[in-house]
């Protein structure tokens, strides 16, 4: 204030001094100061403006200093110059007890203890690595449990970044890209919560929606079938019936999906979960009564397919399939009844040929040329920015596929070039296991790592 202070002194002795300098003033001059009025007039105008300005940004200053609350308002991640409000739940439908032992055995497989499975889970948020780096747009992965989920996710952003943009133009070469993909703070944030609001819409049917969210209070009480696990005892619910308020609620509330320490993962599953509703699941998974996430911590296949495709299937060709013989009675086996927005490319090398997972065209010629990977159950994703490769079988002669996976040896990004045209001359058994998962979709293609070391 001081600093303040003696500006304010400033500016009084200097219009002190012009007003005696134009009391003392010959009378002689007073017809030049007439024809120069206008002038001094527009100059003494900005000069109050000035010193207004100074005012009103000091006052500003301190108003901020002194705001009740700003201590809860986080950076996004470390090093931020965006910042994402926390803001207070309000309204939600409290969790009863028996959707929460539901709940817990659908997903986790238990509800009166806490498995490894559910242990694997908590305290995990969707978050990025630093803004501007090589891997700005990539989801970090907390451990192997969690991968599935956020390679699915990451898909979806990678459709934001990539094709819905506000800023999107068509790349022209690998560079240009790479720069595309050093996304902002505020671009990480729009497209994660354009992903989370696709995925959900899309399980609702694109009718409906669950979101939930943790408050502090306890709802489960003395239930000896549930166990506390400091987080499905304090979920709150909201339902939705139109996108947009599904987005914008999404949006409200980020800071409980993105903020270190809080159960963004976990809160995610278990929206996608109430959004399928108990009933279709068992209906999508032929009465499978395998949790989705599996004792050891992994995910079921069918997680990704519902996420991918709204519907929770195991079988991944195109439409339905009968199998049995006049002896047995004939199965349906329902696969992807529609084309998916994102494609699925699987390859497992304890799969002979005989047995191999048929993946649809469907699945393998999405409407965007996003895949995510499951290559001897390992997640990951490949992607192109130019739909003409989904959409002019001349494009797909030979081109580049990104691939991210979240690999501890991943530091830039990882470039396959695809040649379809040459046709590699190694056996199987000799190629890396992406390049045979790439094989699944390009048949006998030449990949090329382009120097970087092959990995899953």
């Amino acid at each position: 204030m001081a600093g303040f202070g003696n500006f304010q002194d400033s500016v009084r002795r200097v219009m002190t001094a012009r007003n005696l300098a134009k009391k003392e003033a010959p009378a002689s001059l007073e017809e030049e100061e007439s024809t120069e009025g206008s002038e001094k007039s527009g100059r003494r105008r900005s000069f109050h403006k000035l010193v207004k300005k100074v005012v009103h940004t000091q006052s500003t200053v301190r108003m901020v200093e002194h705001r009740p609350g700003s201590h809860k308002h986080v950076l996004y991640p470390s090093r931020s110059r965006s910042c994402i409000r926390q803001t207070p739940i309000v309204g939600g439908e409290p969790i009863t007890s028996d959707v929460a032992t539901e709940l817990r055995k659908r997903v986790f497989g238990a509800a009166d203890l806490q498995t490894f499975s559910l242990t694997e889970w908590l305290s995990h948020p969707f978050s990025f690595h630093e803004a501007g780096s090589a891997q700005a747009y990539g989801l970090r992965v907390h451990n192997a449990s969690t991968k599935g989920l956020a390679m699915c996710v990451q898909a979806y952003v990678l459709k934001h970044l990539l094709f819905f943009s506000n800023h999107h133009h068509k790349p022209a070469a690998v560079g240009d890209v790479s720069k595309l993909l050093r996304t902002s703070r505020k671009t990480q944030v729009e497209a994660l919560v354009g992903a989370l609001s696709d995925i959900l819409w899309l399980v609702g049917g694109k009718r409906h929606a669950f979101l939930c969210l943790v408050r502090e209070d306890t709802y489960v009480n003395e239930d000896p079938e549930y166990m506390d696990d400091g987080c499905t005892e304090k979920i709150v619910t909201f339902e939705f019936n139109r996108f947009e308020e599904l987005k914008f609620t999404i949006k409200k509330y980020i800071y409980e999906l993105v903020t270190e320490g809080h159960h963004g993962m976990m809160l995610f599953l278990y929206s996608v979960v109430l959004t399928r509703s108990f009933a279709r699941l068992d209906e999508d998974m032929g009465g499978d009564e395998q949790p989705l996430v599996m004792t050891n911590g992994t995910t079921q296949p069918c997680l990704a397919t519902l996420l991918l495709t709204g519907r929770a299937t195991n079988y991944l060709h195109n439409g339905i399939m009968y199998e049995g013989s006049e002896d047995t009675m004939t199965q349906a086996r329902t696969g992807i009844l529609e084309r998916a927005e994102i494609g699925l490319l699987v390859w497992k090398r304890q799969d002979g040929d005989h047995n191999r997972t048929m993946v649809g065209s469907r699945l393998k010629t999405p409407k965007l040329p996003v895949w995510v990977t499951r290559c001897n159950e390992a997640y990951g994703v490949l992607f192109n920015p130019n739909k003409d490769l989904i959409r002019d079988y001349h494009a797909e002669n030979r081109f580049d596929l990104y691939y991210y996976s979240c690999h501890s040896s991943q530091g830039a990004a990882t470039v396959l070039t695809i040649d379809t045209r040459s046709s590699t001359l190694r056996e199987d058994y000799q190629l890396h296991p992406m390049e045979s998962l790439v094989h699944t979709k390009w048949m006998d293609a030449e990949v090329s790592w382009n120097g970087s070391a092959p990995y899953v």
